[in-house]
């Protein structure tokens, strides 16, 4: 039987071990070598032959022999193992390498390169005297004792590793303590705080989160078995950690609590919707913490003007001054929640406001309303209150008026007030608005007297007229024009003394007398133009009254659009006395008509008082002396007449008869005829004469048909004396023309009885001069001077 021995049952890594096959009882000449593993069958090394080989695979090596008759049974087989070149490592299952008492532990023998193998364990560890065969050693519970060098191989299939080193485990002999830290101890406003959870020296920890509301509140849990040593919080407590590992899971001590205060945001409000204050409101400064929802605040407030700040929410503030404008703060802290200061709050305190009425319109159209705005310093928060006065000190608030806006349809003087807060604050009354309220009666204005043209210096009066019902209504009135009252008056009325000044337009409105501020629209405008003052005109229709008969006058004033005159008459210059019935006689449209010589003015009047127009310009009417058989005795003024020329005749008729004989009576009364129609003759036969001429004319040089009275009376005195006679005889002329027809020639001869004509020239001694009376009228429309 062949022997295999092997110098070594282990191949080194990298390495091979000689196998000898011996046959102890003849040579042989031929060696087997075969190998086998648990994976594989008996196989033949094909390519040794020799009794010596070197192999470098683990597994079951037989040999046999062979020789020239020899048949030789294989030897018992050799097992050589391979050390694998494999590393072989004791590790901690966990990542973490300090080990605390009461942790579970698990040690594995891992065999790199081994992959693939079915292995088995060999340890060797302290404390132990059955270590466990497996790739794991698992301690439970561990203790200080299990510290110490854990080692471990393996084996498999004629594979065998080496020892791993050493793995050293030291297990701490207290339990470790988590530790909590902050990186702020309060939360900003809006913000978060981030807390860190850690086990000194050590890792491969889990963490739980605990937070409290308070020192006696029970802990809530706010994070389980996180990773994450770090978490993010925003809101304020007591906060603690502890870490935890392992399967089951080895928990610290908690950490130490970690107090956190949470910033909340405060800010002051005013508790009222209006950011203007007035003087005298009570105003209620509130402190407003967001997110301090159901926690019970401790609050701290700076303000100016004060010692004493409240200590609450609110600072309220009664009857604000101007001292009280500045900057207001708070804040709060409530069980870990801890406000900033809060910004600054500037109130401003202004003085008490007035009140702004406006009205869309003063007047209220027939029928309609007018829209009215109260407003204050464009501040908000206002109702107001409306009143309405109607008469002096009485004023009447309407009712259920809040509104900044209301429409009217009532007249009156309006004022308003605003009001707002608790206690009311009320604002100054607003300045008065006086709203007129339009009836529809109509208002025109009449001027008394009705003339058409108005002179300067004259009286007048204005009428305002109520139409269209007024007259059962007590009516006040205004009126608008360059001469008018300036305030309501009761009178509808108004009287004054035109001038210059007095030209323009006069509007009147009324009102009645219990509603002062209700009235008619204006009237129309009445126009009153004031003219010149005007003068008169005088005409005649003659200037000489025919005998026995009169002349008419006609007065009148110009412009002839003038009207309402009555006529006043005046005779010679210095008379001032108007003439009246017993000096003319008075017809209607400004005639009269008069008998008396004079010089004659006239002026217009109207009106009461009587206003004067300027005098007219005067005329000149005369009287007519006329001789006349046949009238001689109709009338009073021809008796008169007749008697002057009749002395007259007589006196003239003894100078003539005493210059004159008989014997000449014809020759002197063909001189006579001779001398009355030939002009100049006066002067040729050295005749004394003496002439009147009067004229008189409205428009000298104008047109219309003049009255023309020419009269010439003409004395004779005849010089030739003659000694030893006496005037016979005397002798009377009269020639009278009228019109434009042919001249005649009317004489008169007058003889004295002897008688008178001896009385007369008794006891005269100087010769009598002849004497001639020539008398001439002559009268027409037409006549030429």
């Amino acid at each position: 039987m062949a022997t295999l021995t092997a110098d070594s049952t282990t191949i080194p890594a990298g390495g091979s071990v000689t196998l000898t096959c011996d046959v102890k009882e003849s040579a042989a000449l031929k060696y087997e070598w075969f190998r086998q593993t648990s994976s594989e069958e008996k196989s033949i090394i094909t390519d040794e032959s020799g009794r010596v080989i070197s192999v470098s695979e683990g597994g079951n090596y037989t040999c046999r022999a062979e020789g020239k008759n020899i048949i030789m049974t294989e030897s018992d087989s050799v097992t050589i193992q391979e050390t694998v070149r494999s590393s072989i490592t004791v590790k901690l299952q966990h990542s973490w390498s300090q080990i605390f008492t009461s942790e579970t532990i698990t040690l594995r023998c891992e065999i790199q390169g081994g992959e693939g193998k079915v292995w088995k364990y060999e340890w060797t560890a302290p404390n132990t005297n059955s270590p466990p065969t497996s790739s794991e050693y698992r301690i439970s519970r561990v203790s200080v004792s299990h510290s110490g060098d854990y080692r471990c191989r393996g084996s498999s299939d004629y594979l065998l590793t080496g020892w791993s080193d050493a793995f050293r485990l030291t297990v701490s002999s207290s339990k470790p303590r988590a530790t909590l830290t902050a990186h702020s101890s309060v939360i900003p406003a809006g913000g978060s705080v981030t807390l860190s959870c850690s086990v000194e020296g050590s890792a491969g920890w889990k963490f739980d989160w605990f937070r409290r509301d308070s020192e006696f509140s029970g802990a809530q849990k706010i994070g389980a078995g996180t990773s994450e040593h770090t978490i993010s919080i925003s809101e304020g407590g007591i906060y603690y950690c502890r870490g935890g590992r392992g399967d089951p899971v080895f928990s610290t001590e908690d950490s130490a609590p970690v107090t956190i205060q949470k910033q909340v945001l405060a800010a002051v409000k005013l508790q009222h919707s209006w950011s203007q204050i007035f003087t005298g409101e009570t105003i209620t400064l509130r402190c407003e913490i967001q997110g301090g929802e159901g926690k019970v605040w401790k609050y701290e407030w700076t303000a100016p003007n004060t010692n004493s700040p409240p200590t609450s929410s609110e600072y309220r503030i009664s009857r604000v001054s101007v001292s009280h404008s500045g900057d207001y703060r708070c804040r709060g802290s409530s069980d870990y929640l801890l406000t900033g200061w809060s910004d600054a709050f500037r109130l401003t305190v202004s003085y008490k406001p007035r009140a702004t009425l406006t009205a869309g319109t003063t007047i209220i159209p027939v029928g309609g309303s007018v829209t009215l705005t109260c407003s204050v310093q464009s501040s908000d928060g206002w109702k107001y209150q409306w009143f309405r006065r109607t008469q002096r000190y009485y004023e009447v608030q309407a009712r259920d008026q809040q509104n900044r806006v209301i429409r009217v349809s009532q007249g009156g003087i309006y004022s308003c007030r605003g009001t707002r807060g608790n206690p009311v604050y009320y604002t100054l009354i607003s300045d008065d608005v006086t709203i007129w309220i339009t009836f529809s009666n109509k208002v025109v204005v009449k001027q008394q007297p009705n003339w058409p043209q108005i002179f300067r210096g004259e009286t007048i009066t204005l009428t305002c007229e109520v139409q269209e019902g007024g007259e059962t209504t007590e009516w006040e009135y205004e009126w608008r024009g360059p001469r008018t009252p300036t305030q309501w008056t009761h009178n509808n009325d108004v009287t004054f003394r035109v001038s210059e000044s007095s030209s323009g337009d006069y509007m009147c409105k009324s009102r009645r007398r219990d509603d002062s501020y209700s009235s008619t629209e204006w009237s129309e405008a009445f126009t009153l133009s004031a003219s010149n003052k005007p003068k008169a005109k005088l005409r005649a229709d003659n200037t000489a009254v025919p005998v026995g008969g009169s002349v008419t006058l006609t007065c009148s004033v110009n412009p002839s659009s003038s009207s309402g005159w009555k006529y006043y008459w005046y005779r010679d210059e210095k008379s001032s006395e108007a003439l009246t019935t017993q000096d003319a006689v008075f017809h209607s449209n400004g005639q009269i008509s008069v008998s008396q010589e004079g010089l004659y003015r006239c002026r217009g009047g109207r009106g009461n008082p009587v206003y004067y127009t300027e005098d007219s310009q005067e005329v000149q009417i005369n009287t007519t002396v006329t001789v006349s058989g046949a009238d001689s005795s109709s009338s009073p003024v021809w008796l008169i007449v007749g008697l002057v020329c009749g002395v007259s005749l007589i006196i003239i008729l003894l100078l003539l008869l005493y210059r004159c004989r008989q014997s000449k009576y014809s020759c002197f009364t063909r001189w006579i005829q001779s001398e009355s129609h030939s002009p100049g003759s006066s002067t040729n036969h050295g005749v004394n004469q003496n002439e009147t001429h009067e004229y008189n004319s409205l428009h000298p040089g104008a047109d219309e048909p003049q009255d023309v009275t020419y009269s010439l009376i003409t004395l004779h005195n005849f010089g030739k004396k003659r000694k030893h006679h006496k005037p016979e005889q005397s002798a009377v002329y009269s020639e009278v023309k009228t019109g434009a027809a042919e001249d005649s020639l009317m004489y008169a001869e007058v003889k004295q009885p002897k008688k008178e004509k001896a009385k007369k020239n008794k006891g005269k001694s100087s010769p009598a001069a002849d004497a001639a009376v020539y008398s001439e009228v002559t009268s027409g429309s037409s006549l030429s001077q």
